[in-house]
């Protein structure tokens, strides 16, 4: 049954990834992006979750984030969001951080809804509860609006005005 979990998550890891060939993320955040995700997932095969003291925590503050900031190129090569690199000094100064912000809390509200689905359907599978879920928000949250301000250092520096 646990099997069905992996091949899930893996599915959608290489999705994100064949998108960001097509859309040309920057090189760093889908290295970020996919060195983070292979940590997060190498240490659900290894026991570490269980084993490391805050490894959850530390897996729930960097992978939304990295998400977040690989989603924030995709929605702007998709034409859902203006190129901070682009747009006027104001743009530039807050608005990718609410934006990776933004998309990195709703994807780690996503993360804890398909945990609490796993938990339902196999209760072995993951043992989570209202703690540690309110700390992987926070944390999802955190690392995201982190990831929005690497966003938007990288959009000052690649300026095209």
């Amino acid at each position: 049954m646990q099997h069905w979990d992996g091949v899930l998550r893996f599915a959608a890891v290489m999705l994100v990834l064949l998108l960001t060939q097509r859309a040309k993320v920057p090189t760093g955040f889908v290295a970020a992006f996919a060195v983070l995700v292979l940590l997060a997932m190498w240490g659900s095969v290894q026991r570490w979750y269980a084993e490391i003291p805050h490894f959850d925590t530390i897996v729930h503050v960097l992978t939304p984030g990295s998400l977040a900031a690989v989603s924030y190129f995709l929605l702007v090569d998709a034409g859902l969001l203006p190129d901070a690199r682009r747009t006027g000094r104001s743009m530039r100064t807050w608005a990718p951080v609410v934006w990776v912000g933004l998309v990195g809390s709703a994807a780690a509200v996503l993360w804890e809804y398909y945990e609490w689905v796993v938990e339902q359907i196999s209760p072995q599978g993951m043992l989570v509860g209202y703690t540690d879920t309110i700390i992987d928000l926070f944390a999802g949250m955190c690392g995201s609006l982190l990831a929005g301000l690497l966003v938007l250092r990288w959009a000052r520096r690649h300026t095209d005005i």
